[in-house]
């Protein structure tokens, strides 16, 4: 048997910490960010030593993983070692350990020395000790249920449309007939948006919470994703389940600014769902953003309330003055925010809107210290810049401020306060400016279909087009190439010298595939350290040429490469098969070293 320990995380942080842990056991770590790519390693260096595997992985989760391993004739030596956070797939994975080959089975909450110990007793051939429990206490969920609750999250009109918007966006995106957002309580779990449900539930807005695959979210605190219930020892017996509606789920949690997790933003479809690691980090930053927002406009609400309850009635004159300079900035494209005398937010535009996430009739709701807040709040340094972002003084010609907004994406904000006099006071305009800005909506859609990392279409996006692309060459009698180009070593270029490292390396890699093929042609980041260029109009020969020119300019780099064309009527699965297949076995035949021959 390979000495080797396989690590099937999807989370980059925890897979560090855990290649770390096998080398000082002596063993050398090899990575898997989800299950199908776990059975590809084993497919290739034969089963491991160790296997150490959450139970929710995407593309096949971590159950299928270990009945598919315990079919194989070289993994009777296999020790296996499951680290997940969600109790009940644990349970459940105990009750199943002799079938499955666990010898060990821990929280993810386990601290690091117990999964250390664990680690060297079941290499050992010894019994684990028992780990301490680490699962969260009723107080937990009792102060989990009283934030949401003074939050007034819950309430019996419809669904707000600017929720509804983003969890329609959303089924568009991951292409399934049904997105969530979720709200998980005592005894239920609520949608406070939904798109593509059927009636009873839609009317309903709920399920028990004992159906809900979002309560193990929740519970969790970590996404989980179950690309086949039907086929899943926890979720197949689901009532959800039985009756069609989930075939399979992915869910990420609404963890808030402070803490707490209200419920989850999720997606749902009827037969198996194939998403990538990629797809998941997106889907966990949209429903961080979200909760975010849901916890500011909460407190905002409450605020406001308090506030016009003290404050006094604008005189005549003043509210005519207010309100003429309210009707002149809706026309506006440049974000602006009109304060009255005693700083307080009178009306904003459309513009201001978009940029921050705001809805605009509750612009006027804010006190202006919340406002800034939420500004200061899409910073890399919250607390830091809060105190900076501040109107003029009335005897100033103005404040002119500059500052870097991280949330949604980076990007430089000009923050621009103009005091000017009207009858009562000195109020104030203040204007955000961002040259080519764009809308939440598009940033949403940006998000889930740019690699980050990279700046390269993602998965879901470039599997579209290719697919498209390979259609289109077919029906004109166009010849079309792929390539795919995988970086070497990147798991162990992440445990030497840090995530920094493979990332800035991976994005070296992708800098040169981008222009590749031009004008035409395009790179995709598919997976992990694997990116794949488009070569519509190119035949066998043309990409194999573009493959060694390509070779040479990457000549720094530890690569595998290969070339493949969509040979007749050959279907564009098919042609995916096939560099898959030619890039598993250079992979195989060459582990280590920097690939140079011909596919």
């Amino acid at each position: 048997m390979a000495r080797y320990a396989l690590i099937a995380e999807p989370d980059p942080h925890r897979a560090a910490s855990l290649l770390t842990l096998v080398a000082g056991e002596g063993l050398e770590g090899i990575l898997a960010r989800d299950g199908a790519e776990a059975q590809e390693v084993v497919r290739q260096r034969s089963a491991p030593a160790l296997l150490l595997t959450d139970l929710a992985l995407p593309r096949v989760d971590g159950f299928t993983l270990l009945s598919w391993l315990r079919e194989r004739q070289d993994a009777g030596g296999t020790q296996v070692v499951v680290v997940t956070a969600f109790d009940e797939l644990r349970v459940r994975a105990w009750q199943l350990k002799e079938a499955l080959g666990i010898h060990s089975l821990l929280s993810r909450r386990a601290p690091t020395e117990t999964v250390r110990d664990t680690v060297r007793r079941v290499l050992a051939g010894q019994r684990p000790l028992p780990a301490t429990p680490t699962e969260s206490g009723p107080d937990d969920e009792h102060q989990r249920l009283a934030h949401i609750d003074a939050l007034h999250l819950v309430d019996d009109g419809p669904p707000e449309a600017e929720l509804q918007e983003l969890v329609t966006e959303v089924a568009q995106a991951f292409g399934v007939p049904v997105a969530l957002l979720t709200l998980v309580l005592g005894d239920r779990q609520w949608f406070k948006a939904h798109v593509g449900l059927p009636h009873a539930l839609a009317r309903d807005r709920g399920t028990p919470r004992d159906w809900a695959f979002c309560h193990h979210v929740v519970m969790g605190r970590e996404s989980l994703v179950v690309p086949d219930a039907t086929r899943h020892p926890v979720f197949k017996d689901n009532p959800l389940v039985r009756d069609g509606i989930v075939g399979s789920y992915a869910g990420a949690p609404l963890v808030t600014p402070s803490g707490e997790v209200l419920g989850t933003l999720c997606v749902i479809d009827t037969r198996p769902l194939v998403l990538g690691t990629e797809d998941m980090a997106a889907l966990r930053e949209l429903a961080r953003r979200v909760a975010g927002d849901l916890e500011l406009k909460s407190r905002a609400r409450t605020e406001a309330r308090d506030w016009s309850r003290s404050r006094q009635e604008p005189s005549r004159s003043e509210l005519a003055a207010l309100t003429q300079v309210r009707d002149a900035i809706q026309a506006l494209d440049v974000a602006t925010l009109l304060v009255a005398p005693g700083r307080q937010p009178f009306a904003g535009n459309a513009a201001l809107a978009e940029l921050l996430g705001l809805p605009l009739e509750g612009i006027a709701k804010l006190t202006f210290d919340t406002f800034r807040q939420h500004v200061a709040s899409l910073t890399a340094d919250p607390t830091g810049h809060s105190p900076l972002l501040d109107l003029a003084s009335d005897t100033s010609r103005g404040l002119h401020l500059s500052l870097t907004l991280e949330h949604p994406r980076p990007r430089r904000i000009r923050w621009v306060a103009r005091p000017f006099a009207i009858p009562g006071g000195m109020a104030q305009l203040l204007t955000l400016s961002e040259p080519g800005g764009v809308s939440p909506r598009d940033e949403r859609e940006r998000m889930l279909r740019v690699d980050a990392l990279t700046g390269l279409a993602t998965r879901r996006a470039g599997e579209e087009r290719l697919l498209r692309e390979i259609g289109r060459c077919r029906r004109d009698g166009v010849p079309c190439g792929v390539l795919l180009v995988d970086l070497v070593g990147l798991g162990r270029l992440n445990l030497r010298h840090g995530f920094d490292a493979g990332d800035t390396a991976l994005r070296d890699v992708a800098r040169h595939l981008e222009p590749v093929g031009a004008p035409t042609g395009f790179a995709v980041r598919w997976e992990g350290g694997t990116l794949l260029v488009a070569l519509p109009g190119l035949d066998a020969g043309a990409t194999e040429a573009l493959r060694e020119h390509l070779l040479s300019e990457l000549e720094t780099f530890e690569v595998h490469t290969v070339a493949v064309a969509v040979e007749g009527e050959e279907d564009p699965g098919q042609t995916l098969a096939r560099a898959h297949a030619a890039l598993a076995r250079v992979k195989a035949e060459h582990p280590g070293l920097r690939d140079r021959g011909t596919v």
